[in-house]
């Protein structure tokens, strides 16, 4: 569990599946991740199950569900994802629309940085589609700078080193 000023970030498990199916069928999501094909409880847990369980059993890591310290209320997921053609796990968030722009993304990631320094990581990707500005933005406030390594994607991918500090 990842605790911030105004957030908690702890694993996904089963309890969460109608929150799940809300975000993946979120107009964001689906423009910017894709359909993950969750229109159920049922395909919700079996989502829950291969996205996030398997990689907590797997990596010791995955997404987490953001939850609202005050109202306890689940707004969100960031995480750290592992991918067959990168060396080092990439960062993935993703929010309710009625909590963008709140910064809580923002707050989250570097939760999420802290934990990947902590499990002595030295790098993070992101990856991000061309026509999301908004996951760029944060990004680069992150401090990631795009990275020269190529992709089998037309999505960009930026990096950021990390150190002790």
């Amino acid at each position: 569990m990842l605790n911030t000023q105004n957030l908690t970030l702890r694993k996904i498990s089963f309890d969460d599946a109608l929150f799940i199916q809300k975000l993946v069928n979120s107009a964001g999501w689906l423009q910017h991740i894709g359909n993950r094909n969750v229109h159920d409880i049922h395909s919700a847990k079996t989502f829950i199950q291969s996205w996030a369980i398997e990689r907590y059993e797997k990596y010791g890591f995955g997404p987490y569900l953001v939850v609202l310290n005050k109202t306890k209320e689940p707004i969100g997921v960031c995480g750290l994802f592992t991918r067959d053609y990168l060396d080092a796990p990439d960062i993935g968030f993703a929010i309710l629309p009625e909590y963008m722009g709140k910064g809580f993304s923002y707050e989250a990631s570097v939760a999420v940085i802290q934990q990947a320094k902590k499990l002595n990581l030295k790098t993070v990707y992101a990856i991000t589609s061309t026509n999301n500005l908004a996951s760029q933005k944060l990004i680069k406030k992150l401090g990631f700078g795009t990275s020269t390594q190529k992709i089998p994607t037309k999505d960009l991918l930026f990096e950021l080193q990390l150190t002790d500090s």
